[in-house]
Parts: structure tokens; sequence; C-alpha cells
């Protein structure tokens, strides 16, 4: 979004995230370097600075597609040393307390996750060679100014889209940079349809399913990351209703939210940023755009879920995960617990109506809430309690507080 710095499509795109509580955002940059393949270290400059302005932390993307190689003249991909020098540069002037940060008398905020290269498996142009070296290059780069900086490669479509866990074989080509840990995760992006990707069907649709059938493919044997910076239900077909797509995406962004890492318990998921919540179906089509209007921005159905997780989830920790049988989660915090139940066939091993949680001794009121907000409140004891969540097919979130309202 560099290029929208200060225009009106970026302000409306902070007032998005604003409206939903977020505050991190993918930034893309398509004009990072010159064509000599040198970095223009300045060239996020003015979005550094909307971005601090707003609030919002950004996760960098260096761009490439895989057309320019064939462009007249070409722009090649570059080696790894046109690479290593861009994530120099980059890092020593984006991180926190940062060049950008010294010069602009900010401190603490800066871009600590660097990435590039999105989805190369759609073209599959980009030789598997040179994108490796490209990804080596950036990360040795961006860890030779802070090793604590996180690179991973520019999200990957096509074990959604094509049910392909070796990425069109872009996976398997950074393999010994993910075992490394020169990248630290895998960033895949999932978006759920009801023809081709229908999550009504169980957890084989599951950004879950993907990330583990993509390890497997590339022979990971260290426990990677979660990374998703594109995921939502397409609204259209069957699923055009908006308050079926709100239903359906609460368990999209529990999907991604509760990935867990090899042992089964551990929390793999680093970020989750849908795709596209700034802009309306002017701009973006009926199928994704999660905007009702512009100008001031307001949500659609499915950003109203997002924010409604934000506000219940934003601050809490998880402390329990288990995805690939009973379908639940608990978070924490210090003001209350909050228990998940992918309540779906295919999503949790004992569906139905009953929802029985086990309650801290200090429980005495919870909330039940679904995809269109709070349902109900009502007592409850320390110990096991039968919740009747009244609906099945959807995913719930029981909120506990500590000190009852």
């Amino acid at each position: 979004m560099t290029h929208l710095a200060g225009k009106p499509e970026s302000r409306q795109l902070y007032q998005a995230l604003h409206g939903v509580g977020a505050m991190l955002g993918r930034m893309n940059s398509y004009g990072w370097r010159n064509l000599a393949r040198r970095p223009t270290p300045r060239d996020f400059d003015a979005a550094m600075r909307e971005a601090h302005r707003a609030g919002i932390t950004p996760v960098l993307l260096f761009e490439y597609d895989g057309s320019y190689q064939v462009l007249d003249p070409p722009q090649p991909i570059g080696s790894y040393a046109d690479w290593f020098e861009a994530g120099r540069v980059y890092a020593q002037r984006y991180r926190p307390d940062g060049e950008w940060g010294r010069e602009n008398g900010v401190r603490g905020f800066g871009a600590t996750v660097f990435s590039a290269i999105n989805e190369p498996d759609v073209l599959a142009t980009i030789p598997h060679a040179a994108y490796h070296d490209a990804l080596a290059g950036l990360a040795d780069g961006v860890h030779s100014v802070d090793p604590s900086l996180k690179v991973v490669p520019g999200g990957f479509a096509t074990c959604n889209s094509q049910r392909d866990p070796t990425l069109r074989g872009y996976g398997p080509a950074i393999a010994d940079l993910l075992e490394s840990g020169k990248l630290d995760g895998i960033d895949l992006h999932t978006y759920y349809n009801a023809r081709w990707f229908p999550l009504t069907r169980g957890r084989e649709f599951s950004a879950q399913d993907c990330f583990d059938r993509v390890k497997a493919a590339i022979g990971l044997k260290r426990d990677v990351n979660f990374y998703a910076t594109e995921y939502n239900i397409a609204r259209v077909e069957a699923w055009e209703d908006g308050k079926l797509a709100a239903s359906l995406f609460l368990t999209a962004i529990w999907d991604h939210l509760g990935v867990v890492g090899a042992d089964r318990k551990r929390s793999a998921t680093v970020l989750a940023l849908p795709w596209n919540l700034g802009d309306t179906v002017r701009v973006d089509g009926p199928a994704y755009a999660m905007a009702d209007t512009e100008n001031p921005w307001t949500p659609d159905p499915r950003a109203v879920v997002l924010r409604t997780v934000m506000q219940l989830a934003g601050d809490m920790r998880f402390t329990a995960l288990d995805p690939l049988d009973t379908g639940m989660f608990r978070l924490e915090s210090d003001e209350a617990i909050l228990l998940v139940w992918q309540n779906r066939p295919g999503w949790t091993d004992k569906p139905g109506r009953t929802w029985t949680v086990d309650l801290p001794d200090w429980a005495r009121t919870a909330e039940l809430w679904g995809f269109d907000g709070l349902r109900t409140v009502f007592p409850v004891h320390g110990g096991p309690n039968s919740v009747d969540v009244a609906q099945e097919n959807e995913t719930y979130m029981l909120r506990v507080p500590r000190r009852p309202r």
C-alpha cells in the first residue's frame, strides 16, 4: 500500500483496521528497487509515517511477479546478493528504532516481519532455484542487521486452490531455509468456497489441514510457525447470504487462530490477516469485499464478526488448543477466560446442542456468543457445566468473566 499513502484508499483501509480493532497490516510494494535491482531504501517512508500515525504495525512485503521475466526488457528476479542487500538496507531502515525511527523521533515502532514474493505458485514461472536464492538472500540480509527479525515467504495459494501441498514445487525448494530457521514459517492463503473449498464438509477443508500437508510434503522436521496474510469466506453462490457468510467466517477465524504445531498442542499462528477488509463490492466484487460502505467505512457481516472476536479475544493468550478432536480452544486474560467450540460436523468429535465445559471455582456467570453477537448470559458454577447452545452447526464462544459485570 506504499503507493496509496495519504490517498483516500489508504485512509479507508486504516478506517477499516481501526473499525475491527486490528493493530497489524500487510504493507505491499512493487517499487522497492530500481531496474538495476538496487534497493531504494526510502520507498516506505511516507507509508511508515501514515502507519505510525494510525497505530498499525506493518508487515513489509517485497513483491516480485513471475510475469516480470517476460517483460521487454525482462526484469529478472535477481541474485542472492541482490536480495541480501535489499534485506539488509530495509531492515536497517525500518526495524524498530532503525534509521527511519531515529530520523522521525519514533521509538519502539517498526517492522519485525519481512516477506517476499506473494503467491509464486500461481503463475509458477520463477525457477525454483532462483526463488530459493532470493529468499535465502533476503533472510540473511535481514538477519545481518538483527537476528530476532522474522522473514517468511509471501503467501502460497495452491494448497487451497489446487489441493497441491508441494505448492507447485516452491515448498520443497525452500525446505533447507525453513529447516534451518532462516525462514520462520509458512504463509498460506485460504479462500473457503462453497464449491471448491467447503469448510462445511469438515476440517479436510481447513487451514490446519493445509498446513500439516504442506509441512509433510516439504519433509520438515523443525516445528515452523504458521502465517496467513489472506483468508476469507467467498460470499457467492450458496454462501451469498450475509448471515451464512458471517457464521462460516467465525469458523474460519478460529481455524486460522487455532492452528497448532507438530505436537498438536503448541499454538503455531503468528498472524492471520483477512482479505479484503477495506473495500466494497464496487471495488473488489462480491466475493471478498468486507465493507458495506465507503467513506466512512462500515463493516459487512463478516467484518462485524472479526470485530467481535477482536473485542473478546484480542488481549488473550491460548492455554489449550484441540482443533483436531474436540474442536475446542481455551484462552485467558486477567479479565476473563474464553472457550471456543467449532460445533460443526467434521470439526468436532461430538457435535450437538450440548456443550460440556469445565469451569474454575470462581466462575459465576457466562456469556454465550455466536456469529451474530451475544446470545445469552446465564449463571454457572465451578466444575462441569452443560450449556445448551440451542443451534447446531455453528461456532460458539463462551466468555466467563473473572468479575461478573
